[in-house]
């Protein structure tokens, strides 16, 4: 023998009992949003959210970028210091950490505007990409050894035309 379906007065009591659990955790979760509970603790999450993408876009705007170098613009003692400063990233860095590219390089680069101009801006990007330690920009360095360094050192050995005798550019100086 089954035992009889309730009626609708106890199907009834029974969602009045279902309701008043449910308000009874609705208060609970309500009132832990109003205290800084979990409520809390997403807007908080949130708000670092938006703020962390506020300090991005500002960071993005406002990044410092090495200009290319100004050669068009210097006088002989400015173009001297930085000439001066050229040759170290080059002959102290470039050739320590790159040998086997830079071997393409004559050393007689710097009597060769084409290759000052080319280098220095080659520089430039690379001090953009690197010289910031907590937020290097990887893109940019793959870029820069894919296709910028390359493609200079390839332009270079292409227009110095240099040869054991000596520098083509300081035989034509008067």
């Amino acid at each position: 023998m089954t035992a009889p379906e309730p009626g609708p007065d106890a199907a009834l009591e029974e969602l009045r009992g279902e309701l008043a659990e449910f308000r009874r955790v609705f208060a609970q979760w309500n009132a832990k949003l109003e205290t800084g509970g979990i409520g809390g603790t997403m807007t908080l999450l949130l708000q670092v959210k938006r703020l962390r993408e506020r300090l991005d876009e500002a960071v993005a705007a406002h990044q410092l970028k090495p200009p290319p170098a100004p050669w068009w613009v210097v006088g002989d003692a400015e173009g001297r210091a930085m000439l001066a400063g050229l040759r170290g990233w080059v002959e102290e860095f470039a050739r320590r950490h790159y040998p086997g590219y830079m071997a393409r390089l004559p050393r007689c680069w710097a009597n060769h505007p084409e290759a000052v101009w080319e280098l220095s801006t080659l520089r430039a990007e690379w001090e953009r990409i690197y010289s910031d330690e907590d937020n290097r920009d990887l893109q940019g360095a793959l870029a820069w050894h894919d296709k910028w360094f390359p493609g200079v050192l390839g332009r270079l050995a292409g227009s110095i035309r240099c040869d054991e005798s000596g520098c083509r550019m300081a035989r034509a100086r008067p």
